[in-house]
């Protein structure tokens, strides 16, 4: 039957209904209501404390003193809120403020610590700023909120006090290590640059030392001096020349002086001694090979003569003399050895001549100082102090020539050497000059870091500032109480309907003609409006009496809400007349 009602109803059907389904529509309304009214009195506050700490920039500018600190303010305060609400913080501040006691004797501390960092909450402050740098406008963060949500509105102060502390000692502290870290690197790297400096420049010393010569930057006046040596070592060798030449001059004269002057016998002609006689013949004898052969007469009788002087020891104890036989007698040895062989008896009487003489040649001084002591002949004396005197320039010469070739052969290898010496050399003066490059780049930045440190140790630069400090919160920010009675209202109202169409479809009664008609398909003949008896008289009477009281009462619900929750009456009062006027 109820499949059969038509949905479609009339004002007076929706009265109807409305009469009929009255009571406990108000009822569901009322019950909902007063649920509202009570959540909304008797929900706990929750109170937000919260302060505002301005981001000021740094006093000097930063074109003079640069500081450490270079990251976003954005990325230093999510790097402070990390350390200010680790675990150990946030235990010390729920034990001094007996924070969650409640919590704490059910729930382990780790999630009682996560409430409160659900409890904590920030809030970036942006603006529009213009960009030094690219001129355009940007968003950047000039300030920050820090607060606290609690129950109870002077812990919430009392913390986000204690919040706000602790964010502006950690910023002062993390940007002091900031400064004291840089320094501290750059003032370890200046250090070490300056050990590897101070090795690198005693290797280079060293290297300069070892191959002074061969230093690239000597190499043109290596040159030069090897010019002037080589003319220098000519020139040696050209007086070496010429005084070998005085030397042989000097030999040859005194070779043909007797020490002791010539003796006058009868007649009135000079008489030579034995020793004056065989220097003479050996003379003789050494031009007449240079002119004739060994056979010519006058060399045989020469020969002859010289050696019957030598076989009896009559000629002069002199190196000159002895080394001039000792070369005659060398050279007739070995024309003989090519004639005769090793075994003739000429070659051996010759070798035995030779080794003789070889053996006066290693006992006969070098300088014959005995015949000079003993010497009486003036021409002798002469020729032998001017051979002397030579002997012992030509010996200086050499020294010299000696000392010009090694000089000369030193400047060569250093000429030839320095193409090698210059590549270690330079890759010595790069690492030098490098680190010594580094070295002063470090001083001055481990320079610009004191200045920061200063700057962050005097308050100078980027700092936090509070400009509003954590107040006790006059109102709850949660519950709504307002949104929670205007929300009960309109559920009230939902419930109520819902009530009245559940019921009218539960009920088999028709209540109306229309109704009928619809489902006989004829009208019925007369309709009998209800007649309504004293006691539904009475009911429909203390109805009214209960919902005018149940009105009464939620109207003075709102208002105590309003008093408590929003705005005390009075005040309230004062308000609208002045917006009223």
């Amino acid at each position: 039957m109820n499949a059969n009602k038509d949905t479609q109803l009339d004002t007076e059907e929706l009265i109807g209904m409305i009469k009929r389904r009255g009571r406990p529509a108000l009822v569901a309304f009322m019950l909902v209501v007063i649920l509202s009214v009570v959540y909304a009195i008797f929900a706990p506050p929750t109170f937000r404390s919260e302060s505002t700490i301005l981001i000021e920039q740094q006093e000097i500018p930063k074109d003079l003193v640069r500081s450490t600190v270079t990251s976003f303010a954005d990325q230093r305060i999510q790097m402070i809120i990390q350390r200010v609400m680790t675990y150990s913080k946030l235990v010390e501040l729920i034990k001094k403020y007996d924070l969650y006691a409640k919590e704490r004797e059910s729930e382990p501390l780790e999630s009682v610590v996560n409430d409160m960092r659900d409890d904590i909450h920030h809030r970036m402050i942006s603006a529009d700023v213009v960009d030094p740098r690219s001129g355009r406008p940007v968003e950047a963060t000039i300030a920050f909120n820090i607060g606290y949500e609690s129950r109870f509105a002077k812990t919430s102060q009392l913390v986000a006090n204690e919040l706000t502390s602790l964010f502006l000692s950690e910023n002062i502290k993390t940007r002091q290590e900031m400064a004291d870290n840089a320094e501290s690197f750059f003032a370890d790297e200046v250090q070490r640059l300056k050990i590897k400096s101070a090795e690198l420049e005693s290797r280079l010393a060293e290297f300069k030392e070892k191959n002074f010569r061969k230093l690239p930057e000597l190499t043109p006046l290596n040159m030069n001096l090897m010019d002037r040596t080589e003319r220098e070592y000519f020139e040696t060798n050209r007086q070496i020349q010429a005084l070998e030449e005085r030397r042989i001059y000097l030999e040859s004269n005194l070779s043909q002086q007797d020490p002791q002057p010539a003796l006058v016998g009868k007649g009135q002609e000079a008489a030579l001694t034995p020793t004056a006689r065989a220097r003479l013949l050996q003379n003789q004898y050494v031009t007449l090979l240079a002119t004739y052969s060994e056979s010519h007469p006058d060399v045989i009788r020469t020969k002859r003569e010289l050696e019957n002087l030598i076989g009896d020891d009559e000629f002069p104890n002199e190196r000159t003399f002895v080394k001039r036989q000792l070369e005659i007698y060398s050279a007739e040895l070995t024309g003989l050895r090519q004639r005769y062989g090793v075994s003739h008896p000429d070659v051996a009487r010759l070798q035995a001549l030779v080794d003789s003489f070889q053996h006066k040649l290693a006992v006969v001084p070098e300088v014959e100082q005995q015949d000079m002591e003993s010497a009486s002949n003036p021409s002798y004396v002469q020729l032998a102090t001017a051979l002397k005197s030579v002997r012992l320039e030509l010996e200086s010469m050499k020294a010299t020539r000696d000392k010009l070739k090694a000089k000369l052969h030193d400047l060569e290898m250093a000429i030839i050497e320095a193409p090698m010496v210059e590549k270690e050399y330079l890759e010595l003066t790069r690492d030098y000059e490098n680190t010594t490059r580094k070295y002063q780049e470090l001083r001055a930045k481990q320079s610009e870091a004191g200045l920061a440190r200063t700057l962050e140790q005097e308050s100078k630069g980027e700092r936090f500032t509070l400009i509003q400090p954590p107040l006790m919160p006059e109102r709850p920010i949660s519950p709504n109480r307002i949104l929670i009675l205007i929300a009960g209202f309109i559920v009230a109202i939902v419930i109520a309907v819902g009530v009245i169409i559940v019921l009218e479809k539960m009920d088999p009664t028709f209540y109306s003609a229309r109704v009928v008609t619809q489902l006989l398909g004829k009208a019925p003949l007369v309709t009998v409006q209800h007649i309504r008896t004293p006691r539904e008289v009475a009911i429909t009477r203390r109805s009214r009496v209960v919902m005018a009281g149940g009105l009464m009462l939620a109207c003075l619900g709102v208002a105590i809400i309003t008093h408590i929750a929003w705005m005390p009456l009075d005040v309230l009062w004062y308000v609208a007349l002045r917006k009223i006027g």
